[in-house]
This record gives C-alpha cells, sequence and structure tokens, in this order.
C-alpha cells in the first residue's frame, strides 16, 4: 500500500494536466507508458539487490560497494536533495490548495504548520510513519480508483448526459505537437513516477524483506498500469488538451487539478470541496514519505563517513533525528513563495526532482550491472538470490543509456526562446553532479570495485535461499487478471 499511495504526489493530481496540455492525449498516454516502462526495469533490478542485501539506504550502499565509492556518494547526495526539494515544493503547493477555503493566514504559516506535522509525524518512528501513511495511502488509491470509475462513467455519458468517448482525439487531436510535445512530457512524468525506489530504501526495515520486497516490486507493473496510465487514459478522453490551457499557471488547485475538472463534466461540482481535500492529503502524504526517505539516504551517507557524524544519532524510538532535522531545514525553501513569484519557484522545484530521479535511476541500474557480473565473475549460484530480473541485462542498458539522454535533452526547449528558470531547473542538479563526483574523485582518491574483489555478503540476508512460491492463481484469463489486480491495490 505504501509502497505506490506514498509517493503519489502533485506530479500525478496537479502536474499531469500540464503534460496533458503539453503533449495531448495521446501524447500524454506514450510519454507515461514509457516511464512507467523505464521505471518496471529500475524497480526489479533495485529489488534484486534489496531482497539479497537488505540494508536501509540500500541503492546508495549498492552504488559504494558495487561501483565506486565517490560515485555512490555523489548518488547518496542527489537523491537526499532530490527528495528535500521535493518535501519543499510539496509545501509550497500546500498554501494553493488552503487558498481554496480560506486566505485568513499568509502562505508562509501553511507551509510552516505543514512542516511541523510531518515532521512531527516522523520523530515519532517508523511506525507512526507507517500507520500514518497507511492511511494516507489508502485515501489517495481509493480517490484514484473512484476517479477511473466516474470517469468512464462520464465519457460513456452515463453521468453528466454528455458522451465524449474518443471525440477529442479527434478535435482538437490527441497528438497537438507531435513527437516533440511527448518528448517535452517525459520529465513531469518521472517526477509523477519517482518513489517507486523506497521499496528499497526501507528494505533494511521491513520485517521480512525477502517476502515483502519481492511482493512490492512485482506488482509495480500492474500498479503502474491502473493508477497512472490508467488515470491518463480516463483525463484524455473527458478533457482536451486545450481546455484549461491558461489555466494552468494560476493558484486554484481545483482548476488545476485534472481530477476536478472530469468531476466538473460529470456536473459534480460539488465534489470539488473533497476533492481539494484529497489533494491536501496528497500533498501532506508525499512530503511525509519524502521527509522520511531522505533522511534515511542521509543517515547511510553519514554511516559510511561520507557526511558528519553526529547524524549517525538513532533515538530510542529508531528515529535518526539529526538527519531528520537536516532535512527538514532544506526543506524550509518552501518559504520562499513569500517573496519569490510562486509559479517560478513552482517550476524550478518540480524541474529538479524530475531530472534528478534520472540520476538515480540510472545509478541503480549501473550497480545492479556491475552486481550480477560480480555475481557470475566470483562464481555464485543465481539461486541464492530471492528474486531474479526477467531478460537481464535489458532493463539495465536500457535505462543507463535512456536515463542520461532524458536528462541532458529534454532541456533544448528552455534555450529556444531563452528561460533562466528552465535551464536552471533542468542543469542545476545535473552540474552539481557532475563537478561533485569529480571534486570526491580527487579528494578522495577512490577507484572503480575490482569485480572479483566485491563485497557480496556483508548484510546478506542468509546464506541459502528457498525460493517461496506465491499462491497460484487459477482460473479464466479474466478472473487470473482481476487477481492480480486486487493483489496489486491490497
Amino acid at each position: 500500500m505504501i509502497s505506490l499511495g506514498g509517493v503519489i504526489g502533485q506530479g500525478l493530481f496537479l502536474s499531469s494536466g500540464a503534460n496533458l496540455n503539453q503533449a495531448g492525449p495521446g501524447g500524454a498516454l506514450i510519454a507515461y507508458g514509457a516511464i512507467g516502462f523505464l521505471v518496471f526495469w529500475v524497480a526489479y533490478s533495485l529489488g534484486e539487490m534489496s531482497t539479497y542485501i537488505p540494508v536501509s539506504g540500500s541503492f546508495t550502499i549498492f552504488c559504494r560497494r558495487f561501483v565506486d565509492h565517490s560515485f555512490g556518494t555523489m548518488i547518496g547526495y542527489n537523491y537526499w536533495a532530490c527528495w528535500s526539494v521535493v518535501v519543499a515544493s510539496e509545501l509550497v503547493a500546500v498554501p494553493i490548495i488552503m487558498s481554496f477555503w480560506t486566505k485568513a493566514l499568509p502562505d508562509y504559516a501553511w507551509s510552516g504548520i505543514s512542516l511541523v506535522i510531518v515532521l512531527t509525524v516522523n520523530m515519532l518512528g517508523a511506525r507512526s510513519y507507517g500507520e500514518t501513511e497507511y492511511w494516507f495511502s489508502l485515501i489517495k488509491i481509493l480517490a484514484i480508483l473512484i476517479f477511473i470509475i466516474v470517469g468512464v462513467l462520464v465519457s460513456a455519458g452515463l453521468i453528466g448526459g454528455e458522451v465524449y468517448g474518443f471525440k477529442y482525439w479527434d478535435d482538437p487531436g490527441a497528438f497537438p505537437n507531435g513527437v516533440k510535445g511527448i518528448f517535452d512530457s517525459l520529465i513531469l512524468a518521472s517526477f509523477s513516477m519517482q518513489g517507486t525506489e523506497i521499496v528499497g530504501i526501507t528494505a533494511g526495515e521491513a520485517g521480512n524483506p525477502r517476502k515483502e520486497v519481492p511482493r512490492a516490486i512485482k506488482n509495480v507493473f500492474w500498479r503502474i498500469i491502473i493508477f497512472y496510465i490508467g488515470t491518463i487514459f480516463v483525463m484524455g478522453m473527458i478533457i482536451p488538451y486545450t481546455d484549461g490551457t491558461d489555466n494552468y499557471d494560476r493558484v486554484d488547485p481545483t482548476v488545476i487539478s485534472p481530477f476536478t475538472m472530469v468531476f466538473q463534466k460529470g456536473s459534480l461540482d460539488s465534489v470539488a470541496h473533497i476533492m481539494n481535500a484529497v489533494i491536501l492529503i496528497t500533498v501532506l502524504s508525499c512530503a511525509n514519505s519524502g521527509l522520511y526517505v531522505a533522511s534515511r539516504t542521509l543517515l547511510a551517507l553519514s554511516q559510511g563517513n561520507v557526511w558528519e557524524q553526529s547524524l549517525r544519532y538513532i533515538s530510542e524510538r529508531g528515529v535518526p533525528v539529526y538527519a531528520l532535522i537536516c532535512t527538514s531545514l532544506v526543506s524550509l525553501i518552501a518559504f520562499a513563495t513569500s517573496f519569490i513569484p510562486g509559479g517560478a519557484l513552482f517550476t524550478v522545484l518540480t524541474k529538479i526532482p524530475g531530472v534528478a530521479v534520472l540520476v538515480t535511476w540510472t545509478g541503480i541500474c549501473v550497480a545492479h550491472f556491475r552486481f550480477r557480473r560480480a555475481f557470475a565473475i566470483q562464481g555464485r549460484d543465481l539461486k541464492d538470490l530471492p528474486m531474479h530480473v526477467p531478460l537481464h541485462p535489458f532493463g539495465d542498458l536500457l535505462a543507463i543509456s535512456i536515463c542520461p539522454l532524458l536528462a541532458v535533452f529534454t532541456g533544448y526547449k528552455y534555450f529556444s526562446p531563452p528561460s533562466d528558470v528552465g535551464i536552471v531547473g533542468q542543469y542545476l542538479g545535473l552540474i552539481l553532479c557532475l563537478f561533485g563526483f569529480i571534486g570526491l574523485k580527487v579528494y578522495t582518491k577512490s577507484k572503480l570495485i575490482p569485480l572479483q574483489d566485491m563485497d557480496l555478503d556483508t548484510g546478506r540476508s542468509s546464506i541459502s535461499f528457498e525460493h517461496q512460491e506465491g499462491p497460484k492463481l487459477t482460473g479464466s484469463w479474466y478472473a487470473r487478471a482481476w487477481k492480480r489486480i486486487v493483489i496489486a491495490v491490497t
């Protein structure tokens, strides 16, 4: 539940409207499908390593152990900064959402109150975080399922009285900007889908990672199909890409959110308040998960002697207190909305994580590719792995080649005409990663770890592993498909 719902935030509920506007219904579907295909392979690669060596902050450690100490450190810093900024961007959205009901408090007050709430939940420990996030995730997932069902009924004319079908695919069109529109939508799509790697981050704190992590990873395919592709498909049927073109930069989230627009198309305007509450929960939930993940990543960095060692402190509740506080301080940039125009800041904040996550996915697949090579060279038996990546090394090579290309070339549109905000949001993180990695290599003199010397045993879950087969699905094809859907969302 948490592995999916915890990371669904403004990227799907709010920013998906911008993708629909850029790429059209057909183009947005292709963009989300392409990124979903990429995420599937990244999730499997991380899952294979995390079930074999379940440690908190997993891929940061894997990149240091399986590639190079400086490379792993750079990936760790990048991921920590990415989620710290995601927390900030979610807090930026809180006052925008609250303005639908009231403007009694200034923006910075709503952001501050939200930060205190998520910080308190995280300070109470993993149990408090888990229980809170479970209910938050359940609400979001139910909202999406209801949205898809209502959207289908609206499209068929059973609600609202107008039949939509695929008429907007013909007029004003499914691919208004062609390949360019699809390409431009890929970064926002990656921003929406980031967080699947959280399953690996939390593997070290799972009760039975060899059972729980493979189940979560194997359901990624179905969850991408149902929640992301399904949502975009329904939006594309009911909302033409020209509808609300001038509204995506406004501050009313019920206008920006395609979710609310679909309900309005069905003459269900009274649902606006409920949907606004769901969007608020969505934003707080994503900030809550982001703070949790970022603090654990910072803890892993400090335990690897690449950060201030005082950040290693863990309370009796199992909370990395100082790492949590340090991460929270970064999120205070949300208060800058009081002084900087919200649109510009919001664009920068959402662009940076979208590119940063591509760096993270590249690092995960580089680590897994070398992990598998070392496994073979050291004469290990693949039966020792609790789960196996299908068609290896296809997924690793795909992500290693595609992710860097997307990170570099999707920013072309900010040069003509020039956009300072776009250029900063697209390339600042990449530049910092590159120079940070070079600086660390020079300072630490670290070298690529030889495959034959790679440590494949420290932290290993067991010396031997007996594969546990899940319950066999029986019945007709549609009965088996339905059972898989139920498993994916429960």
